[in-house]
């Protein structure tokens, strides 16, 4: 018999990365991502990044739209270090927006942004009770933007309980682990910009996409998956429409 364990669920911390491509509320952007990375052995992931940062002497900030042929080796080998982390995740929403009606644009990204946590942490299992501190790429935001008190609000709806210890949002060129987001999702998001024919590929940038293909062992980046892979691994993307 199975035995059943009794007594409260471990706790476990987790840290977050997030960033997004494209803005909600500009027409030109076809387009709109969210994305995040999550580690609970972030002292692992960081200094995995920095060792690598230190060894190849590159100090200049990671960009997914700064991917070219003179850089592509440096991107695909801080992909490789997310992936050579032990139970690393990464979690991307993307949104069709023409398929979107919305009417007030800050409201609408904090609860894109909650509802994408809150996906996560509900998929995470039962073995741990998981809390997650989020560092953000730091946006320019009116006074009225109530964004770190809304996205709580939404995890905690649809968690059912307080999962956000804290939000803290940070200038991407000080955070490695940021730009890592920014290059995982950008490179998502150039495969869905590529089906959708909103772009030409280019060499450098579609080598990414390939590699991290590869990595996944997919034939495309441009649909909804929910990848487990080596060293445990999580990969998540969905994509949106409105019916």
């Amino acid at each position: 018999m199975k035995r059943i364990q009794s007594g409260p669920k471990q706790r476990r911390d987790l840290q977050g990365y997030m960033d997004e491509t494209g803005l909600l509320h500009r027409k030109e952007d076809k387009i709109f991502g969210l994305g995040l990375v999550v580690s609970p052995n972030i002292n692992v992931l960081h200094r995995n990044l920095i060792k690598y940062r230190n060894y190849r002497t590159y100090y200049k900030e990671f960009k997914f739209t700064d991917v070219g042929t003179h850089n592509i080796l440096y991107y695909k080998d801080m992909v490789d270090e997310f992936f050579k982390t032990p139970n690393s995740m990464f979690t991307a929403f993307f949104y069709d927006k023409e398929s979107l009606v919305i009417r007030d644009h800050q409201k609408a990204y904090n609860a894109f942004c909650g509802s994408m946590i809150a996906d996560l942490i509900n998929g995470l299992g039962d073995d741990h009770t998981d809390y997650l501190t989020i560092l953000a790429d730091d946006l320019s935001t009116s006074k009225t933007d109530h964004f770190e008190r809304e996205i709580k609000a939404k995890v905690k709806r649809e968690t059912r309980r307080s999962a956000i210890t804290s939000i803290i949002r940070l200038e991407s060129h000080a955070v490695t682990e940021i730009q890592l987001c920014d290059v995982m999702l950008g490179t998502v998001a150039y495969s869905f910009k590529m089906n959708k024919e909103l772009v030409k590929p280019d060499k450098a940038k579609l080598q990414l996409v390939k590699h991290l293909q590869t990595r996944l062992r997919v034939p495309e980046l441009s649909t909804s998956m929910d990848r487990k892979v080596k060293n445990g691994v999580l990969f998540k993307i969905k994509e949106i429409k409105n019916k």
